[in-house]
């Protein structure tokens, strides 16, 4: 199966072009695997750079997730806490809402009384409190003017006495 190698080499016509023709082509071949392979290793590495850069941006992510997961715990327990506060606000509202209501039922009930009474009082005395009230005030400044003319008539005499009198006449209301 094999073919017969003759002994002596140099009798076989063209192996060396052949063969140089094939080492020739081999190497270049082995060049162009080593450039292609040279090309690889550096898209290689580019390629690793970006892997390694992205598990970098990967990990800050993780530890960004993490801090925000944090934060969004501590928030949410801010939140149940304001709820509570929220709930006990309402309870306190409608606590005083309804305290609110009673002083405003016992208010007007003390009203209604007030104004029965004044009723009553001006059946009775057969004039509105209103003119009673006039009165009453009438007199405290007579009284009051009186004072102070007898007071003037003890420090300067009788010139002080027509004068103060003519004053009193003109406080006096048109009403009484």
């Amino acid at each position: 199966m094999f073919p017969t190698i003759p002994e002596n080499l140099e009798d076989i016509e063209d192996f060396g072009f052949a063969n140089d023709e094939q080492v020739k082509k081999l190497e270049k071949k082995m060049d162009d695997v080593l450039k292609e392979n040279k090309r690889v290793t550096g898209h290689e590495k580019i390629l690793e750079m970006r892997v390694k850069k992205v598990e970098a941006d990967n990990k800050m992510l993780i530890k960004k997730i993490e801090s925000d997961q944090t934060e969004i715990d501590i928030l949410k327990v801010r939140v149940v806490e304001l709820e509570e506060e929220k709930t006990c606000r309402d309870e306190q509202n409608k606590y005083f809402d309804l305290k609110n209501k009673e002083l405003e039922a016992a208010k007007a009930l003390k009203e209604h009384e007030f104004y029965m009474m004044n009723k009553v009082i001006e059946s009775m005395l057969g004039k509105s409190i209103e003119e009673i009230f006039e009165e009453i005030q009438v007199e405290e400044v007579r009284a009051k003017r009186q004072a102070e003319i007898e007071a003037l008539m003890r420090d300067k005499g009788n010139n002080a006495k027509s004068s103060v009198a003519a004053s009193e006449r003109s406080i006096v209301p048109s009403l009484v």
